[in-house]
């Protein structure tokens, strides 16, 4: 009988390599292991998106689109009388232009196949942030199994990954939160005019879909106050002024040239953040058995809702890192 041959060498076999990798996380680097996670949760996404439907805000953020691009074209036939006297003016268009502009690039006419392709985009735009929320992590700890657990935190998160299908404006909101403070920690370690301009960018594109992400721009500035007060010498001093100026003039021009409803008067953006800081619709909701009103919801209204949308986990692991 010959003898038995020796197995031949785990290099052999790319799939083999493969699994053992898997198995053996902390031989990957932390972002292709993030990468390769992310892939799987794309591939759930796509296997579940015909049993997400379409919410009341799609259509009417899809028409707000199309009016702001009609604007842009001067189509005069298609938006008479501008954007004055189109409704919903004063909402973001940052994440809803390129989804319609992807619209168009595939020649989809067919509802269901527009809104099939809205809520694949919005979807991988979420698992996007969701690797840039665990890069995040990794880079501030150096800790892959704490970068991997904030990466799971926030794709796992049951009303976000509901609502990552068919909400095109919070969830594109918390994403683009998600990249400015990535970008933030990167431009404070780098310390250049780039890194510093490309965050006032993506902060400005924040604010153009929630008026919220305008706390970021005194932040920032406020933390460049403080190097410029720590610098040691007259050239860092300078380095943090400028860094703050280009920082706070990108995010400003961001905010003014990625909403064409400033471009004829920028105080515009003044009655936008009235406008939504109390919006005009009035909504009733069941809230703890009774019947109220959007613009009379009671103060635990909000800790109620959080407290019941979030899990239990997440939770404890926010105010554990908050009181240390």
């Amino acid at each position: 009988m010959p003898p038995l041959r020796r197995a031949a060498p785990l290099a052999r076999f790319p799939s083999a390599c493969f699994s053992a990798a898997l198995m053996r996380p902390g031989h990957i680097p932390f972002p292709a292991l993030a990468l390769a996670v992310c892939l799987l949760f794309a591939a759930a996404g796509v296997a579940v998106l015909d049993d997400y439907g379409i919410n009341g805000d799609g259509p009417v953020q899809r028409r707000i689109a199309e009016q702001n691009a009609a604007y842009i074209m001067g189509d005069r036939d298609a938006l008479p009388g501008g954007l004055n006297v189109a409704s919903d003016s004063y909402y973001g268009i940052a994440f809803e232009l390129p989804l319609l502009l992807a619209e168009r690039l595939l020649g989809l006419d067919d509802s269901r196949n527009i809104y099939l392709t809205r809520h694949l985009l919005t979807h991988l735009f979420f698992i996007a942030g969701g690797f840039i929320c665990g890069l995040l992590a990794w880079r501030m700890f150096h800790n892959r199994w704490l970068a991997l657990l904030t990466m799971l935190l926030f794709l796992l998160h049951p009303r976000l990954y509901a609502h990552s299908f068919f909400n095109s404006k919070d969830i594109p909101f918390a994403v683009m939160f998600v990249i400015a403070l990535y970008l933030t920690h990167r431009a404070f370690r780098r310390d250049t005019a780039g890194a510093f301009v490309l965050l006032g960018l993506i902060v400005g594109l924040a604010a153009n879909m929630r008026p919220f992400a305008l706390l970021l721009i005194p932040a920032v500035l406020a933390l460049r106050g403080l190097d410029w007060r720590a610098a040691a010498d007259g050239r860092a001093r300078k380095n943090a002024l400028l860094t703050a100026g280009v920082f706070a003039a990108a995010a400003l021009l961001t905010i003014y040239a990625s909403q064409p409803w400033y471009w004829e008067n920028p105080l515009r953006f003044i009655d936008g953040i009235q406008t939504l800081s109390r919006h005009p619709v009035l909504m009733n909701s069941l809230f703890q058995g009774q019947i109220v009103r959007s613009d009379a919801a009671p103060a635990d209204y909000i800790p109620v809702w959080f407290g019941i949308t979030a899990p239990p986990g997440a939770l404890l692991l926010g105010l554990a890192g908050m009181a240390a």
